[in-house]
């Protein structure tokens, strides 16, 4: 690199300049990176390595960056390799050479490592945020429709009534452990601050690094400088927390791609979001919806990827560690704005109350219900489940449902079963049935609400 070249590091060629340099992931890092720099200079001018004025031009110079980079007017330069010496040329471009003298006592090492665990807590901090909000959509639409029911399902096979409410909250609930584990991340990557570690042996300036780290939100300074510079579980934690959310997001995509299919039709997409197609005038795209469940395989394969990256490193620092920026930067913008999005589109969703009404007399979904009315009469499970099967295979000859077979077929095989149940025998009285915990009840649906809120 040009900020670097002396007779026994000669500049490098283009084609290794090219190779090495890691401008274009550090451009994204440029607001954590400058915090640190500045923290460093003041530290540097409590022990007399800065005079106050030097310090004052430094961070003036630094600030002056921080803006050319917010407007994208900073001329980033690749044979300088990283942001770290873009800004060592452009402070002693203009402070007269005084960026010579800010990278004492450290190494790039211990700074980008100190750059990326604010930058992860930054980003986790966002993603919490954005996650809130997305739950939000979510509890608001709930609440809306906590009066439509429909068949919940196992096997994607129709089981038994439940509010739907109860489908979109489950997601809500996956989604705010989600939330829980971004606060994790965030609170392990201020743990402790690798700036002070220097290369890897620790720095020889006695500056205040306990004052340093809580200047930028760290708990404490390193207390293995081998490890902090070498380490990237922050980044990391990042990944893999992101990729669990991607597991959750992608099922919640996935429930609205079935829900909003043709044939099942239960919930309308909105036309603010979701597309058309380019040759069939009458389609309508949960493009949204697909892109999610598709990004959040590759949010895992970039988790694995960088696991796989460190897993095989020495101790300390390698060049390895670069490429952990990258795909790490590619999810973080990635999760952000899929998460952004998503909020606009679960909150415009429809639920079409007419066609779950109509779903609700397809798979027998009272049949359940049957068995343990017999079960609460005294008939052993396994003997009401048996007959109860009896009355779905009657039903299916009959072409109707088991819940509207005429009270003489059904006495035919069972007893147990009056006119008087079958007359209250409804989708409604069913799910108010589960008004124990985690239930599909009225109150237990309001609860989660108002749990989640």
């Amino acid at each position: 690199m040009s900020v670097l070249s002396t007779k026994f590091q000669p500049s490098k060629s283009e084609l290794l300049a090219s190779f090495t340099n890691g401008v274009n992931p550090d451009k994204q890092l440029y607001v954590q990176e400058i915090l640190v720099q500045k923290a460093w200079a003041s530290g540097l001018a409590e022990i007399g390595i800065l005079t106050k004025d030097e310090c004052a031009k430094i961070q003036g110079a630094l600030s002056e960056a921080s803006e050319l980079m917010a407007s994208d007017k900073f001329e980033w330069r690749e044979e300088d390799e990283d942001i770290h010496m873009n800004l060592e040329r452009f402070v002693s471009d203009h402070t007269q050479g005084l960026g010579k003298k800010m990278h004492a006592g450290r190494s790039r090492n211990d700074l980008i490592a100190t750059t990326l665990k604010l930058h992860v807590a930054d980003s986790a901090t966002e993603v919490v945020a954005l996650l809130k909000t997305l739950i939000e959509s979510m509890v608001t639409l709930a609440d809306k429709n906590k009066h439509i029911i429909i068949p919940g399902m196992t096997h994607l096979q129709n089981g038994q009534p439940i509010r739907w409410s109860h489908a979109i909250l489950g997601h809500a609930w996956a989604l705010k452990r989600d939330l829980k584990k971004f606060e994790t991340v965030k609170a392990d990557a201020l743990s402790t601050m690798p700036i002070g570690s220097a290369a890897l042996a620790g720095t020889t300036l006695a500056l205040d690094l306990n004052k340093i780290a809580k200047t930028l939100g760290f708990d404490s300074p390193s207390t293995n400088s081998y490890d902090s510079v070498g380490e990237r579980d922050s980044v990391i934690n990042f990944l893999q927390a992101s990729a669990h959310f991607g597991v959750h997001l992608s099922r919640l995509a996935e429930d609205i791609i079935y829900w909003s299919s043709a044939p099942v039709g239960l919930v309308e997409l909105s036309p603010n979001w979701s597309t058309g197609s380019s040759i069939m005038p009458n389609k309508r795209n949960p493009d949204i919806a697909e892109l999610a469940r598709a990004k959040a395989s590759l949010w895992m394969g970039d988790a694995s990827g960088v696991m796989t990256l460190v897993k095989g490193l020495a101790t300390s620092y390698a060049s390895d560690l670069h490429e952990s920026k990258i795909p790490y930067v590619r999810v973080t913008n990635d999760v952000k704005l899929t998460l952004n999005i998503f909020s606009h589109f679960v909150a415009e969703l429809t639920v079409n109350e007419k066609r779950a009404k109509t779903l609700l007399n397809q798979g027998h979904i009272l049949a359940t219900e049957l068995a343990n009315h017999l079960t609460d009469q005294g008939v052993p499970f396994r003997e009401a489940y048996g007959v109860v099967a009896g009355l779905v295979e009657l039903a299916e000859s009959k072409k109707v449902q088991v819940h509207e077979l005429a009270l003489k077929d059904i006495q035919a095989l069972t007893s147990g079963i009056s006119a008087d149940f079958l007359e209250k025998l409804t989708f409604e009285a069913t799910v108010e049935k589960r008004k124990f915990a985690g239930g599909t009840s009225l109150a237990e649906i309001e609860k989660q609400i108002t749990l989640l809120k």
